[in-house]
């Protein structure tokens, strides 16, 4: 009876060994697994930050009188310089207002409270140092680009 015991305690020992085994198997596998996807989210995460962090443009207004109000906006697939004067404006709670010419678009007219034709000076933006020729509302922006408005007098 005693040996039947003893064999008995062995192969429950072996069993019991076997599986202890087998489950640290299995959890080292699930470990490895989890590790796996926690490494593709954090990159997939950074990709995602990057990407946002690419999706924004520099707006700057300059009023002419020392005061310059600055901000980095992010940008949509239709964001235009008109719209993002408008969020800013928004952000920074100050009022625009404009006049909409049909075929041309939208003309800025007064931006915080100062007025085209003030001391001969009106509103201009510049994208990326460079004055284009169509209306806020019509010139679309891309990512890291620099926009400017300066209240001064007319170059063209």
């Amino acid at each position: 009876m005693f040996i039947k015991s003893n064999i008995n305690s062995k192969i429950a020992l072996i069993i019991l060994v076997i599986l202890t085994f087998g489950a640290i198997c299995l959890i080292k596998e699930n470990y490895k697994l989890t590790q796996k996807e926690i490494d593709g989210l954090s990159q997939g995460i950074g990709k995602i930050i990057e990407n946002v962090a690419q999706e924004k443009v520099s707006y700057k207004i300059d009023e002419g009188n020392g005061k310059i109000i600055s901000s980095e906006l992010t940008i949509s697939k239709d964001s235009t310089i008109f719209s993002l004067l408008e969020d800013l404006s928004k952000k920074e709670n100050f009022k625009i207002e404009s006049k909409e010419y049909k075929d041309m678009g939208i003309l800025v007219e007064s931006i915080d409270g100062i007025k085209n034709g003030t001391d001969n000076k009106y509103w201009q933006y510049w994208v990326n140092n460079e004055l284009p020729m169509v209306a806020a509302d019509k010139k679309e922006v891309k990512k890291g680009d620099k926009v400017e408005w300066k209240f001064a007098p007319a170059e063209f």
